[in-house]
């Protein structure tokens, strides 16, 4: 038996605003990670830590595992848990970006750099109105309350909020704050990729948070497989540089997040699924 609740329609500025801003995300992403030592080349500004330009481009494919999930559905209601860690890092990264003009590429004899950083203005810019023009339109679609489904288990909840109250903490601080990162963060960071490490921090914490207030395996689902992706992606990153002493504080302070954003996306992927095939045989 199939799901029959009524539903609030994904609108269409949504769904466009998602797939521009996958586009985006994903080049984004790719550079940063795969070509994380040609920054000054391939990137709007340049990140002279191979280790901090991978780490950065794994937070944007795994934003990307998030809308590519996201664009699979029709339900509002499954989608805007994976859209507050779109909106989030969308405007702290702007604001980042606009507080460091002087960093980009804005005036490089390299080509290829110059596009990259008029590119990323550009789009930051132009994708601020179109997030508020996509949510305004959703708010004016017709919309169904419902109550969840499948609820999740008590200690997920409890994870899910104290893990989303430390990541917006630590990302609030990063960003506020750079200098704090050299007691928070195992590895040297400048001002601007402190705050960039930060917008990530900040967009995940909404998110978990959110994820408390949906209480439900279907409704957070797309953001848990971003979370999986997330925790992967970094332990790839820390496992290719290997800047990391894992017996200080901020080496292992990292590693917890990662190891709780690993499980809580597991957890979160594999309730959804096991409750949809347990719907599915009914």
């Amino acid at each position: 038996m199939t799901d029959s609740s009524p539903t609030t329609a994904v609108s269409r500025a949504v769904r466009l605003f998602m797939q521009a801003a996958a586009i985006f995300v994903a080049s984004a992403g790719a550079s940063l990670f795969f070509l994380s030592e040609s920054t000054h080349l391939y990137f709007a500004w340049t990140i002279k830590s191979p280790v901090t330009a991978a780490f950065l481009g794994g937070g944007y494919l795994a934003v990307t595992t998030a809308l590519v999930f996201a664009l699979r559905e029709q339900d509002w209601a499954r989608v805007r848990v994976g859209v507050s860690v779109v909106a989030t890092g969308l405007l702290s990264i702007l604001a980042a970006t606009l507080l460091h003009l002087d960093k980009f590429h804005l005036r490089n004899a390299v080509w290829s750099a110059e596009f990259w950083a008029w590119s990323w203005l550009f789009l930051y810019i132009i994708l601020v109105p179109g997030l508020i023009m996509a949510l305004w339109s959703q708010r004016q679609q017709a919309a169904a309350a419902t109550a969840p489904q499948a609820k999740l288990p008590a200690w997920m909840r409890i994870n899910l909020g104290l893990l989303g109250v430390l990541m917006l903490a630590m990302g609030a601080l990063m960003f506020a704050i750079p200098g704090t990162a050299e007691q928070l963060w195992p590895w040297p960071l400048t001002p601007l990729t402190a705050r960039m490490i930060g917008s990530f921090y900040l967009a995940f914490g909404v998110s978990l948070l959110a994820a408390v207030r949906e209480n439900d395996y279907a409704r957070i689902h797309v953001a848990s497989f971003a979370y999986v992706a997330f925790a992967v992606l970094q332990a790839i990153t820390l496992v290719r540089y290997q800047p990391v002493n894992w017996l200080e504080f901020p080496g292992q302070l990292l590693a917890a997040m990662l190891l709780a954003l690993l499980a809580l996306g597991a957890a979160g992927v594999y309730g959804y699924r096991a409750t949809r095939s347990a719907k599915r045989q009914t």
